[in-house]
């Protein structure tokens, strides 16, 4: 901030920094006008334009059903007729006045259209195409066009979608054909794919050379990543559970590396983040920082991933001031420790008093940031000059 109050612009913020320290003040504009969000519609808003295309997307293809009384192979084609309309519209609209009231318009309309084209792709794709496995045909039929629509139709919301929905899609077909090929239990599926779509999702919001072009590829990551780490909180056994199946030979030494292959990538992830947001490894050595890493250390080791996810999409959101992520993260936290302690089956009295002892440690951890974390260390100054 200035000394007048009036603020400080990227550029001047740069400059300043330059002045102290040595970076490339160019790749520094670079990165800046790339992740700056321009004219950014606020999180309820975009929450009701998304809710409102969908249900026009529903009323829309009901009235064309209704009106054209359309048969199941006639989907698809129909499908690719909204899809080229609203990719039309929405070029259209790029050439007008942005944020003007046309412009608006022919944006959410072309999404409404796009929304219900896909689905109707999509659907209508496995009557023409499938062969015997529906979920690979929808996943196919989703990638490919998601993958044309990406670099056409760069509205953000679209982008989110059709990514999320074709990543999900492959989750289910490849975690079916996993669970029969090799036999799996169903409740391995979910720590194998949290272990491996977690990290990568974290890569990518954080990573300086992913733009914003790949922003709801990350998004959409991050929230399969949520979605992972709830199944996981509800089917994955606790700590409890999970050394009596062991030692009773009901899971193999395999089926617990899976198992355990969760929280360990999970913890990976928050050392990751931490050390990130601390401004890199030489930060690491705050107090606030260690105590951080040592609570996540011991949560992971009691099974406790959802949790510790919370909390790494807290620091992710508070290091790049997105509150989207920090909202997520706050919200995901209270209802992971529930559904947590709910899920060890301890019975209602020994639940009530893990809840109160859960209580317990969050003042004891309050209080011990408070006395200790927060305290600056005095390191005597030396001199690097040879006497």
């Amino acid at each position: 901030m200035a000394e007048n109050g009036t603020g400080m612009t990227a550029a001047g913020l740069i400059d300043s920094i330059a002045e102290d320290f040595s970076i490339n003040k160019d790749h520094a504009r670079e990165v800046a006008s790339e992740r700056i969000q321009k004219n950014q519609m606020p999180i309820y808003l975009r929450t009701l334009i998304g809710i409102g295309s969908f249900v026009s997307a529903m009323f829309m293809m009901g009235i064309a059903f209704l009106t054209f009384k359309l048969d199941d192979d006639a989907y698809f084609p129909f499908g690719i007729v909204l899809a080229i309309v609203a990719i039309f519209l929405y070029v259209k609209s790029r050439r007008l006045e942005q944020h003007s009231p046309l412009e608006s318009f022919l944006t959410l309309f072309s999404f409404a259209l796009i929304l219900a084209g896909k689905i109707m792709i999509v659907g209508g794709g496995v009557e023409w195409f499938s062969s015997g496995d529906e979920m690979l045909t929808a996943f196919v039929i989703s990638a490919i066009f998601t993958c044309i629509t990406y670099p056409v139709y760069t509205l953000y919301m679209d982008r989110l979608i059709s990514f999320t929905s074709t990543l999900i899609m492959g989750i289910i077909w490849l975690g079916n054909e996993l669970t029969s090929a090799l036999d799996w239990h169903d409740k391995l599926i979910g720590p194998l794919f949290f272990s491996i779509i977690t990290p990568l999702a974290f890569v990518m919001m954080i990573h300086p050379r992913v733009t914003r072009t790949f922003r709801p590829v990350s998004i959409g990551l991050v929230l399969v990543s949520v979605g992972l780490g709830c199944l996981l909180t509800e089917t994955a056994p606790g700590i409890n559970q999970l050394l009596g199946l062991f030692n009773e030979f009901e899971i193999s030494a395999d089926e617990l590396a899976i198992l355990m292959a969760a929280p360990i990538a999970m913890f990976i992830v928050f050392v990751y983040v931490v050390a990130w947001s601390a401004g890199g490894w030489k930060g690491m050595r705050k107090r606030l920082l260690i105590f951080s890493i040592f609570g996540a250390l011991v949560l992971c080791g009691s099974m406790m991933t959802c949790p510790v996810l919370a909390l790494a999409l807290i620091v992710l959101g508070y290091a790049q001031h997105d509150r989207i992520i920090s909202v997520l993260g706050s919200l995901l936290l209270p209802v992971s420790l529930f559904s947590f302690t709910r899920r060890l089956d301890l019975g209602l009295m020994n639940t009530g008093t893990l809840l109160m002892l859960q209580s317990v440690v969050l003042l004891v951890i309050f209080f011990a940031f408070r006395a200790w974390a927060f305290t600056t260390v005095k390191e005597p100054l030396t001199s690097t000059e040879s006497e």
